[in-house]
């Protein structure tokens, strides 16, 4: 049996085996992501027949590991992760929240956009692609109301996959500003635990 601190435990790898204690909530949704898209690591593999499922619950994550990162409201703190570990401006980070609310609240691929920001009122719209390369968010059109984005598959995956990482590499550097703040969250998080078979 192998054992883990709060870390290790919070961020465990979907190809370890289950705790018979209890897994992370990331753990298992990385796990059920794992059957839905392939291996967290392969972008080119044949299109995933779980694509929305996958979208939806990738970005739910991600909104998860957010209030980890940030403990903002969770549109705030979604583009702060997005921009600072996702690597993405400020515009392109908005969009992926959209999609997000899309996906989530809507189980649709369009939004208005409610937030307080200089797009609030604006329809976001998407389309899916799964297609190389896998460039995360592409603007096709900005009309004054209306917004039309390609998200690529892959790319989201691959977004996904680069914040868990920013994330653990974050909790063992001591000298990072947000590392005790996100400890305290995982402190407080990896109490949530799910027990079951894999």
């Amino acid at each position: 049996m192998e054992f883990y601190g709060p870390i290790e435990s919070f961020f465990k790898s979907p190809e370890k085996p289950p705790s018979p204690e209890g897994d992370s909530i990331l753990f298992h949704l990385r796990v059920d992501l794992e059957r839905l898209y392939g291996k967290e690591d392969e972008f080119n593999t044949k299109p995933s027949a779980h694509i929305m499922l996958s979208m939806m619950g990738m970005l739910a994550g991600m909104d998860y590991l957010s209030k980890i990162y940030s403990g903002k409201e969770s549109g705030d703190g979604f583009v702060e992760m997005a921009t600072k570990l996702g690597k993405l401006d400020k515009d392109n980070a908005e969009a992926l929240y959209q999609l997000r609310c899309a996906l989530v609240h809507s189980v649709s691929l369009s939004t208005i956009c409610k937030r307080k920001h200089y797009r609030k009122g604006t329809n976001f719209i998407f389309q899916i692609n799964d297609k190389p390369p896998h460039i995360l968010l592409e603007k096709l059109s900005d009309k004054s109301r209306e917004v039309k984005y390609s998200i690529s598959f892959y790319g989201l995956k691959k977004c996904f996959t680069s914040i868990i990482n920013a994330l653990f590499e974050i909790c063992n550097n001591l000298s990072h500003p947000k590392n005790r703040y996100m400890l305290s969250s995982i402190c407080k998080y990896s109490e949530e635990k799910i027990l079951k078979e894999l």
